[in-house]
Formats: C-alpha cells, sequence, structure tokens
C-alpha cells in the first residue's frame, strides 16, 4: 500500500474516533522454517501488498501467558483466549449486516503453525501492529487457523477496519468496511496452500454468518473483489470461487 493510500486510512480512522467523541502476536523467536511443501512465490505483477495489515518482518509484540484454550460459545474460541487487551481507540458500531468478506493475512512470512499457543501469539501480533497503526481494534471479525478453528477477534457488534477506506460511490455501501464482516484466513495464500481443514472451515463457517443474516451468495465476497490488492492470494481465491459457485458457502 503506498503513503497516500495508508494516510488516507489514517485520516479516516482518526475522523471515525471524532465522530464517536473521542490491532498479530508472535514470539520473540523467529518463526518456523516452512515445511518442504511450501509453495514458491507467484511470479510476475501482483497487485498492491496490504502492509497496513500485516506486520512488517521484524516487528513483535509481547502477550501474556496463554497456556489454556477457554471454552468457546458454539465453537468459537473467545477473545481472551488470545489478548486481555480492548479496543485502542473508541469504535464505532455495526448497526446491522450486509457482506462477508474473506481475506489472508498476508504475512510476508508465511505462517504454518497449527498449535493454539502460537496461533494466539500470531494474533496478538496483529492487534498490537494493527493498534500502532491507528486501527481502532484488530481489523477483522474472526480467523480460521491452520487447524480450521475459528476465533473471536473483533465483536461484530463494531464496525470492522479489513478493508481500505476507498470509496465506490456506485456501491450502495459507500465505504466498504459498512456493515461488512471481516474473516482472516491464517496464512500468506501468495506462498502457501491453505490446509483442508481451513477449507472446510471456510464452507461451514461461511455457510452459518450467512444464515444468521441472511445473506445471499452475492453479498459473500473476497477482499480483492473490493479493492485493488493480492488478497486473499492466489491458493485461496479458486476455492473461494468455487464454492460460491456452487452454492456451498
Amino acid at each position: 500500500m503506498n503513503a497516500s493510500r495508508i494516510q488516507t486510512r489514517r485520516q479516516f480512522l482518526e475522523g471515525a474516533a471524532a465522530a464517536v467523541g473521542a490491532a498479530f502476536a508472535g514470539c520473540a523467536s523467529a518463526p518456523p522454517s516452512a515445511p518442504a511443501t511450501a509453495l514458491a512465490p507467484v511470479p510476475g505483477p501482483v497487485k498492491a501488498v496490504d502492509l497496513s495489515y500485516a506486520p512488517p518482518a521484524g516487528f513483535v509484540a509481547t502477550p501474556g501467558p496463554r497456556a489454556v484454550m477457554p471454552a468457546g460459545v458454539d465453537g468459537v474460541i473467545p477473545r481472551k483466549a488470545w489478548t486481555a487487551a480492548g479496543p485502542a481507540k473508541p469504535m464505532l458500531p455495526m448497526d446491522g449486516v450486509a457482506l462477508l468478506t474473506f481475506h489472508h493475512d498476508g504475512d510476508p512470512q508465511a505462517f504454518y503453525q497449527d498449535a493454539y499457543a502460537p496461533t494466539a501469539q500470531y494474533l496478538e501480533r496483529i492487534r498490537a501492529y494493527h493498534a500502532r497503526e491507528g486501527f481502532q481494534d484488530i481489523g477483522y471479525h474472526y480467523a480460521i487457523d491452520r487447524s480450521g478453528r475459528v476465533w473471536q477477534l473483533r465483536p461484530v457488534a463494531w464496525r470492522g477496519e479489513h478493508v481500505r477506506a476507498d470509496l465506490d460511490p456506485s456501491h450502495v455501501l459507500h465505504k466498504w468496511n459498512d456493515h461488512n464482516v471481516g474473516v482472516v484466513v491464517l496464512g500468506n495464500f501468495m506462498l502457501q496452500a491453505p490446509t483442508d481443514a481451513q477449507r472446510q472451515t471456510i464452507v461451514s463457517f461461511g455457510a452459518r454468518l450467512r444464515k444468521q443474516y441472511q445473506l445471499a451468495i452475492s453479498q459473500v465476497k473476497v477482499h480483492q473483489e473490493l479493492v485493488s490488492t493480492e488478497c486473499p492470494g492466489v491458493h485461496l481465491r479458486p476455492y473461494l470461487d468455487r464454492v460460491r459457485q456452487q452454492g456451498m458457502i
């Protein structure tokens, strides 16, 4: 993302916070080496890299201990499982849901961990970076980890910050974060493939959200359908296209 887009996003976030009166946590140790089955980077030109969503290499957050995974509701791991932090700034209310958008996290170093503790730390690193960049909280509402578990991130009661603040006058919502539930599938799918467990959860959890909010298939999106970006990556986008075309989600 170029400097002007980052500045535009920051200006938008500051304005939103004022209107109501007033965010990937990793171990300090080096990330695990990619397995032998890692996919090579995709050659050729790609769309804008979302540097404001994924922390840069070397960004470190220091989360509190998360030794025991708290019980979730309806199979969703609660926010308290990965962070004790609250929002960095006042947040805007969601006021209803009209879209569901899938993302990858796009971290420059692909994430392969599937255990609970490193995943919790990874999410806290994202949150801490988002907070540093001026977000109100972690930008997404839910995450699907490498084992197919679903994590609560930002509560759905609050408007997300998972799409750049670009405006599309032809779209009825005008601002893409309005009424839009953001689900991040953990991994950089320009560099790696989603796991079978992630694919299964995309279908099951996506269908559950679509039913809960009474969304049509046409209201289930991927990030690059909204703004110019490589997200959710060439190794995830075709699967999301297929499950939508076949009505699996």
